[in-house]
């Protein structure tokens, strides 16, 4: 019996319609909402001894949760509080990659046309990351982003995950604005690319060193010590159902 007359062949694409067209899988809402209370463990030691992977995705839309996919991954690698390496590539999301993302971040459909799959980008990313204690700002929404891959059939990413906008929350409760754009502002940090994952990605891990010898100087002498005064996991948690 061919696929299209099967009656699963039909669930399939309800499922994939009413993922694409912003409806929510209830099966992926409770593996986003199991996954989302895991928290793999952070090492201990000096801040300044840990190797950071800073990263940065951009995607289809800004709700994973209800079918976007990953386009780009922009990654720097920080050992002994200096970038050593950097990591960057397109992702072919296997889907029509809306008009309203590309006027964000300027990934067309051509660009990506002979780009990885996404379970084979990841799996790159995985490599590159190995190691490392990753950090994004606004991390929330890339673990989201990362968990509904791993949901649809890409390697789960088992590294920590840190939030330099829970930090800087964190640090400067006073401020209105904990933005990547507020924040590089204030600290005079210029993005060269904005809203492309390499560039956003190279803009968080020079804030990420600003916020670490901040927590330092508060008496943070490691990162368990760090996520707990934050409040990461918690918060992280809460955010992640908005996305």
């Amino acid at each position: 019996m061919r696929e299209e007359r099967s009656g699963f062949g039909r669930l399939l694409r309800r499922l994939a319609s009413a993922m694409a067209n912003g409806a929510e899988d209830p099966a992926a809402a409770e593996f986003l909402r199991r996954r989302a209370h895991f928290h793999a463990g952070l090492p201990m030691g000096p801040l300044a001894a840990q190797d950071y992977v800073v990263f940065d995705l951009e995607a289809t839309g800004l709700s994973p949760s209800r079918g976007d996919a990953l386009v780009a991954i922009g990654a720097v690698r920080l050992r002994d509080l200096s970038p050593v390496a950097r990591f960057e590539t397109l992702v072919n999301p296997g889907r029509a990659i809306p008009p309203g993302a590309t006027r964000y971040h300027g990934i067309t459909d051509a660009m990506v046309a002979d780009a990885p799959p996404t379970a084979a980008a990841i799996a790159s990313f995985c490599a590159f990351a190995d190691g490392a204690v990753l950090v994004a700002h606004n991390a929330a929404f890339d673990a989201t982003l990362l968990r509904m891959e791993e949901f649809r059939g890409a390697p789960p990413v088992p590294n920590p995950v840190l939030c330099s906008m829970m930090v800087s929350r964190w640090l400067d409760p006073e401020e209105p604005d904990h933005s990547l754009d507020g924040l590089a502002a204030r600290a005079g940090i210029v993005i060269a690319r904005r809203h492309a994952a390499l560039g956003d990605a190279d803009a968080t891990a020079e804030l990420w060193l600003r916020l670490l010898a901040r927590a330092a100087a508060r008496g943070v002498e490691h990162l368990p010590e760090l996520a707990r005064r934050a409040g990461l996991e918690r918060a992280m948690a809460e955010l992640a159902g908005r996305f």
